[in-house]
């Protein structure tokens, strides 16, 4: 599921005109790159922060909550000319615009949106020593490795040179994070050999902390169908749609959907490029129900996370519960996952499978373990192997370089000498479950790279450090 930075949809509401000049009082000379601007908008807090970059500026918009960094935005134009600053972000063309105070450290102003208006903003000058989680780590602190603590959460912890991976690797891995090549990266472990040799937190987030998968849920959704099937609730993924929404008009041509056009995303409906509505529940699924069937069903994948939220009602009707409450049975007890949530955008029960499952990031490796052993961990089987497997491997073409299973993602990391198989659970920001099959490898990682270009940056530092190493 595709998500922009928190602060957007707050936008809106603060887009503003500018403010009158400030009185014969007001003082024009300074710095503007010199410490940060912070506004609020509702309960986040945005810091600009502004450097020199050739004969102009350039800069970057810091959402943070709760004393941790949710996520970057750059600014793709500043405009100084004393007092008035202007400040536009990419991506969304929102603009920052106001009279800048140098003696009273504000910016009177606001924010504008294809000319939208909106109540002012005011913004703060403050020193980034004084906002925790702005930086991955505390300014001046050198990392160095350590053993991930062994908890009673069932995880197995290692050094990771006892398991091929050298500490060196690790400690240049991790700096490289700090220093800010992985864009804004919350969590990293990997899981060699079936145990946790590496866990760190950046930005404010610890291992406690849940953390929103993104399109990560489509995975998981993914496991909890083959948990249905393994449990005789549905038959296997021929299973037609119809079979499962009995109550809702689909028409002649929805004869040929069955289970497996959903979890391979080529149902052929005529959504744009937008992606279809996006909810859960009944009206919901209706809205589905009324597209179009414009390609074959089954031979032209494209990426729509409206058809996901279909299995909801799927989990609902073939086994009698709505979907978390099957994964807690199912899934969640089994692998000793005991906090969650699964409440975001919730309907009735239904929940969206698509994208609104948070976890702690030791939990989200749990579930790249029941692919690296074949649907068990620590020995019981939560998943079967058939359905692992199946699930995992190519059932159809993407539009680009990867292959799809059944929501899950396949394809390779260029490494040297050769590039490497990964099978992954991909959430927009840098939310991702990999397992490297060749290596033994399990890597998660957490983030908040959604609108900075830096999605995949995690990818090419393991592709740098680790891989080769084993």
């Amino acid at each position: 599921m595709h998500r922009s930075p928190r602060f957007l949809p707050i936008l809106p509401m603060v887009f503003a005109t500018l403010l009158a000049a400030c009185g014969s009082g007001e003082d024009i000379q300074g710095d503007i790159t010199s410490g940060l601007w912070r506004g609020d908008g509702g309960p986040e807090s945005f810091y600009w922060e502004l450097w020199r970059e050739g004969d102009g500026y350039g800069g970057v918009v810091h959402t943070l909550r709760e004393g941790r960094k949710e996520s970057e935005l750059p600014v793709a134009r500043v405009t100084w000319n004393p007092p008035r600053l202007e400040m536009e972000m990419s991506a969304t063309g929102a603009v920052y615009a106001g009279r800048v105070d140098f003696k009273e450290g504000r910016i009177r102003g606001g924010l504008r949106y294809g000319g939208g208006k909106g109540p002012d903003m005011e913004l703060r000058r403050v020193e980034a020593s004084q906002v925790p989680g702005l930086r991955a780590r505390p300014s001046g602190e050198i990392y160095y490795y350590s053993q991930p603590s062994k908890t009673d959460d069932g995880w197995e912890t290692a050094r990771c040179e006892s398991l091929g991976i050298p500490v060196e690797s690790v400690e240049s891995l991790v700096r490289d994070i700090i220093a800010g090549e992985g864009g804004v990266i919350h969590s990293l472990l990997l899981v060699q050999g079936g145990r946790l040799v590496l866990e760190e937190y950046f930005h404010g987030f610890g291992p406690g902390t849940l953390h929103r998968l993104a399109s990560v849920t489509k995975s998981v959704s993914s496991l909890l169908v083959g948990q249905a099937i393994d449990a005789g609730r549905i038959e296997n993924v021929e299973a037609p749609l119809e079979d499962f929404f009995e109550d809702y008009p689909t028409g002649s041509d929805w004869r040929k959907q069955n289970l497996r056009q959903v979890l391979t995303m080529s149902m052929g409906l005529d959504w744009d490029e937008n992606g279809g509505p996006h909810g859960t529940g009944p009206q919901h699924f209706q809205q589905v129900f009324e597209r179009r069937i414009i390609h074959e069903p089954g031979t032209h994948w494209a990426y729509h996370s409206a058809n996901v939220n279909l299995l909801a009602g799927v989990i609902r009707s073939a086994t009698g519960l709505h979907a978390d409450e099957f994964a807690e049975q199912r899934l969640f007890e089994p692998l000793g996952i005991l906090d969650y949530d699964w409440s975001g955008r919730a309907s009735g029960g239904y929940r969206l499978m698509d994208g609104s499952l948070h976890l702690r990031p030791r939990d989200m490796a749990k579930l790249g373990m029941l692919l690296r052993d074949e649907g068990r961990w620590r020995g019981e089987q939560v998943v079967s192997e058939r359905w692992i497997l199946e699930s995992t491997r190519e059932q159809i073409a993407t539009d680009g370089a990867e292959s799809y299973g059944y929501l899950w993602w396949i394809g390779e990391l260029p490494t040297h000498p050769e590039a490497t198989r990964a099978v992954f659970a991909n959430g927009h920001g840098s939310q991702f479950i990999i397992w490297f099959p060749e290596r033994d490898l399990i890597a998660v990682t957490t983030g908040g790279n959604e609108d900075n270009g830096k999605h995949f940056a995690i990818g090419v530092l393991l592709g740098k450090y680790i891989l080769p190493q084993l």
